[in-house]
């Protein structure tokens, strides 16, 4: 058939036609699907990712990069993709679980291991202070007479705290060391223990402890001699004494009794003059001499929370502005008892007159000082004279 003929033109056309559809089909099809090779790839990654970690979580970004773009209608990339991601987060146990290293070398990140609540709670404030008024005694015997301290069942319960404050020239270092004390403060050789039992009351009168124990260094009459060992008659009223509802007691084995400044102690009525001012200030009223008021000496007590409140702030400034006064104070003017300047001469501020006034006061700054009102004390071994108490008690 002639090309120029009208029937081969018409087959021309046809077969153009064709050629032409043919030619758009192969350029209008979608490129094929990933290959098995390339599906098997990524369904290993997948079960990888699963068996190690235990979850299913999106490869990094850098991980990402070094693949080859995916078909996202491969199934196991869609499971990966569409899986919630609070389902693809690491529980604690999962990230605890991991191995140390996984295939790529990375080391999986380690949970926190739980802290328990015994360690996260703050220790408990011991509710037993020891204040110990020093000046040059030798320290060790502090170790030996408050280790009697630390066998009592009660303070250990309380939880019990030294704190020495010196007024001497040792090194305050050693002290601490020799003591076993858990703090050791200087203070300037003023006031006596009395100026030092007040500091320590002003430094701690917004959350005192349950108890404080007020001492010298050396325990009067209180202490073995040789060993330093606090003596039995004493551990053993503390062992059956103190307890919760105690609010005053002292650790005098004999007590005596003061009317209104005139005081029967260390066998001699003397009469202190500042002692009915000082008990009109605390008392708000006069002093009466019918039944006196008890006295105890040596400056050891053990005195609960609820008593050092019951006093105001201004008191213990007062009473400190008096003891720790400078040499040109009329406090050191005041007349004392007899045998003071006889025995200590002229009152300074190491060694002041009111000092010894406020050591028989105690009793009455914490109101346990009614001869009817004392109680707890053992008997045996106190003169006739004595009150026959030496404790009083708090309300529950």
């Amino acid at each position: 058939m002639k090309i120029g003929s009208r029937g081969g033109r018409r087959l021309l056309l046809r077969y153009s036609s064709g050629a032409i559809i043919v030619i758009l089909l192969v350029i209008l099809l979608p490129h094929r699907p990933p290959t098995f090779e390339t599906t098997k790839f990524l369904r290993e990654r997948y079960d990888h990712d699963v068996g190690v970690f235990g979850y299913e979580s999106t490869t990094s970004s850098e991980r990402v990069s070094d693949t080859n773009p995916l078909d996202t209608s491969s199934s196991a990339l869609n499971e990966v993709l569409i899986t919630p991601s609070s389902e693809r987060l690491p529980t604690a146990n999962a990230v605890e679980d991991t191995p140390a290293a996984v295939s790529d070398g990375a080391v999986p990140i380690q949970a926190p291991a739980a802290v328990p609540d015994s360690q996260t709670q703050v220790a408990p404030k011991p509710q037993f202070d020891v204040v110990i008024a020093h000046h040059s005694e030798e320290p060790y015997y502090i170790r030996v007479w408050t280790d009697s301290l630390r066998s009592i069942p009660y303070i250990q319960e309380l939880g019990m705290r030294i704190i020495i404050y010196t007024k001497g020239s040792m090194e305050l270092a050693a002290i601490k060391e020799a003591s076993g004390a858990d703090e050791v403060i200087q203070l300037p050789n003023v006031g006596r223990e009395g100026g030092t039992y007040l500091h320590h009351m002003l430094s701690v009168y917004d959350d005192p402890p349950q108890f404080t124990l007020f001492a010298q260094a050396k325990l009067k009459k209180a202490q073995e001699e040789g060993s330093g060992k606090m003596t039995q008659w004493l551990q053993d009223r503390l062992r059956t004494k103190l307890g919760d509802e105690t609010g005053f007691m002292s650790m005098d084995r004999k007590h005596d009794i003061c009317y209104c400044g005139h005081c029967t102690d260390m066998g001699r009525d003397e009469f202190y003059p500042m002692w009915p001012q000082i008990y009109s200030t605390l008392q708000g009223k006069v002093c009466q001499r019918l039944g006196g008021n008890v006295l105890s000496f040596n400056g050891h007590f053990i005195v609960s929370r609820k008593r050092i409140l019951a006093r105001s702030r201004g008191i213990y400034h007062y009473l400190q502005a008096l003891v720790d006064a400078p040499e040109d104070h009329w406090i050191h003017s005041e007349p004392e008892p007899k045998w003071f300047e006889k025995e200590k001469g002229k009152s300074i501020p190491s060694n002041p007159k009111f000092g010894h006034t406020l050591e028989r006061l105690w009793h009455t700054i914490f109101t346990c000082d009614d001869p009817a009102k004392v109680v707890d004390c053992d008997m045996k071994g106190m003169k006739a004279e004595g009150p026959g108490g030496c404790s009083c008690r708090d309300a529950p």
